[in-house]
């Protein structure tokens, strides 16, 4: 179990050393005073990304959240923006707008509002509060430390891959009857993006749904190929 549990953290921080880190706001944060000068019909007549770029660092203050890749401000207390820096934020954006506007995965992605149709160069997407373990497993129904063996193992064999971990049987029957987790299997092998990535607390949000609080992904834009081509 110990060896287990080395390796699975070991290949999340891999996969996390590459991601973008968008983490969701603390609830009290959006108390704070913030800029107000922003306007988005200004923002897309830009003639370029780095002036785009300047205008929401001078417009919006300090970035919540920047990788390798990307860059994140908040917008106001619904919205957030997220910027490209360079091709691999591009591809990142390219993949999550791929998913706007489909209403099957609604429930589990965070919404994309908005998007640079042309280019890939920026991203709205809804805004989220960071969750706890236990905001985790109220919201979606499991104990977030059990996905990531579980998905791993659905995901390599499915690929042709042999498994890695060992789950005992009743922790997958467990996994195998939920509902969330089978929507979560679904949206990862369609977009075939990496177990890692999905098991990361850090990857999901709360968002203020009109049924209640939903916890959904918030950055899911870091796919295999995104992976193989930008940073393997």
């Amino acid at each position: 179990m110990m060896g287990n549990l080395k390796l699975i953290n070991i290949l999340k921080e891999s996969v996390l050393s590459a991601r973008d880190m968008y983490e969701g706001f603390n609830e009290e944060e959006l108390t704070e005073d913030y800029p107000e000068g922003f306007n988005w019909d200004e923002f897309k007549k830009l003639p370029n990304h780095s002036k785009r770029i300047k205008y929401a660092k001078d417009n919006l203050g300090k970035p919540i959240g920047k990788g390798s890749s990307r860059i994140v401000f908040r917008v106001d207390e619904t919205k957030v923006l997220k910027l490209a820096l360079n091709q691999k934020g591009i591809a990142q954006n390219a993949t999550e707008t791929s998913w706007y506007g489909d209403s099957y995965y609604d429930d589990l992605l965070a919404q994309v509002i908005d998007f640079d149709k042309e280019n890939d160069l920026w991203v709205e997407m809804e805004l989220a509060f960071k969750p706890k373990k236990a905001d985790f497993k109220r919201l979606f129904g499991v104990d977030i430390t059990l996905l990531f063996p579980y998905l791993d193992n659905f995901y390599n064999e499915n690929r042709g891959k042999r498994k890695y971990f060992h789950v005992d049987q009743e922790t997958k029957e467990m996994l195998d009857e939920n509902d969330n987790v089978t929507h979560l299997v679904d949206f990862m092998m369609s977009s075939d993006s990496l177990p890692a990535d999905l098991t990361k607390l850090n990857s999901w949000g709360i968002v203020k749904r009109p049924y209640g609080d939903t916890i959904v992904l918030i950055d899911f834009g870091f796919t295999s190929e995104v992976y193989k081509s930008y940073y393997s």
